[in-house]
């Protein structure tokens, strides 16, 4: 399942992204600058060098100036053309910043999202395993020279028959055109050089008839060897951006559906996230929240890190920070503890070994001042632990 702190990772990676891509835009913009104003020895004098460097410096430091708005302001006497050069940069920064937020978002929510598809294309593996070995069976029987009797587990498997004739399953498929079709060949090797090589498979390969015909053999499949064999992994990888991320939960979602078809004798499909729509409606705000508060949150941060520089913060610690403190001020249902752990246990995970006690100090400190300031007002479940 989908849990919160999945999401909270999804919004680290897609704001981490836009941040990065801000710089990047900045840099890009100042180097235009630049160039408008550089002396072109084919049009200008040499002896007007020191007035076209003035240009440029002035230039560069008028967009600094005004990077955060959207008319140029200039307490100093500059030309007309240096200011029209500064407002056309100022303005295509923010249209190009309006479009970056835009896109990461779009992909944030898509990847996300994307997570259902990657569940329905596992189930449909084990209906690909079994056609695969009857091709292999098919192979063995015409071989006039093979003498040695083989199983075949997946054959006739009651597990994989369900997944056959689960409707939904194949609607789902069919409507988000999802198969395995140009992956033959990835199929054949694995079942060749994986599969039937697993240790925890090699018994339903044997000569024991009850063996080979257990529904366990697919639950064995996923738990042992699709999410386990480094081959099988490394492709999923190069398929999915953020696999490192998802296989726990594609994981559990396979297992689920499986086992309760094992146990109750029927297929349902697991459900993404726990509270549906709300989730990736919490996702969503946790991106776009961060953006439009994203200079408060840069002076809040400043202000509780005197000895450090904001700039010379890690990227991934601030970002961290910025959605701790959005979510404590933004989630009434949320407790100020579970944001403050959540984002420890992130940081654990994707920044610098010191950077969880970093977080924890200057969380613990901005938090009792936005409670104090009223900015933090919890309710319901959100009262737990709010001290």
């Amino acid at each position: 399942m989908l849990n919160r702190r999945i999401l909270r990772v999804k919004a680290m990676q897609a704001l981490y992204g836009y941040f990065t891509a801000v710089e990047s835009l900045k840099e890009v913009k100042r180097e235009e600058l630049r160039a408008t104003h550089a002396l072109d020895p084919a049009k200008h004098d040499f002896a007007d060098k020191a007035l076209f460097e003035k240009r440029k410096q002035q230039a560069v430091e008028l967009f600094n100036q005004n990077i955060h708005h959207e008319i140029v302001r200039s307490e100093d006497k500059a030309e007309e053309g240096v200011l029209q050069s500064v407002q056309d940069a100022i303005d295509d920064f923010h249209g190009q910043l309006r479009r970056e937020s835009l896109s990461r978002k779009n992909e944030m929510m898509k990847e996300a999202r994307q997570l259902f598809e990657s569940y329905i294309k596992l189930l449909l593996l084990p209906i690909e395993i079994e056609q695969r070995e009857k091709l292999e069976q098919e192979k063995e029987e015409k071989a006039l020279l093979s003498r040695e009797q083989n199983f075949y587990p997946f054959i006739g498997n009651e597990t994989i028959q369900a997944l056959k004739d689960f409707d939904e399953l194949t609607r789902e498929a069919t409507s988000l055109h999802i198969s395995w079709d140009v992956e033959q060949q990835e199929i054949k090797s694995w079942y060749r050089n994986q599969i039937r090589s697993a240790d925890a498979l090699k018994p339903y390969f044997s000569d024991n008839a009850e063996q080979a015909t257990a529904q366990s053999v697919v639950m064995e499949l996923f738990k042992k060897v699709v999410f386990k064999d480094e081959i099988i992994t490394g492709y999923l990888e190069q398929k999915q951006l953020h696999w490192s991320e998802n296989n726990a939960i594609l994981k559990s979602m396979i297992v689920k559906t499986i086992k309760g078809l094992q146990e109750e004798g029927t297929l349902e499909f697991a459900d993404l996230t726990k509270n549906g729509e709300e989730d990736f409606k919490f996702l969503e705000r946790l991106f776009s929240d961060t953006l439009e508060q994203n200079d408060f949150l840069e002076e809040l941060i400043q202000k509780r890190t005197k000895n450090w520089d904001v700039e010379r913060i890690a990227l991934t610690d601030r970002v961290i920070l910025k959605l701790a403190c959005v979510e404590m001020m933004n989630s009434p249902s949320i407790p100020v503890k579970v944001s403050i752990n959540e984002a420890i246990e992130i940081s654990k995970m994707y920044s610098t070994p010191k950077s969880k006690q970093f977080i924890n100090g200057v969380l613990d400190v901005v938090s009792n001042e936005l409670n104090s300031s009223g900015k933090i007002r919890k309710s319901g479940r959100g009262l737990i632990d709010n001290k």
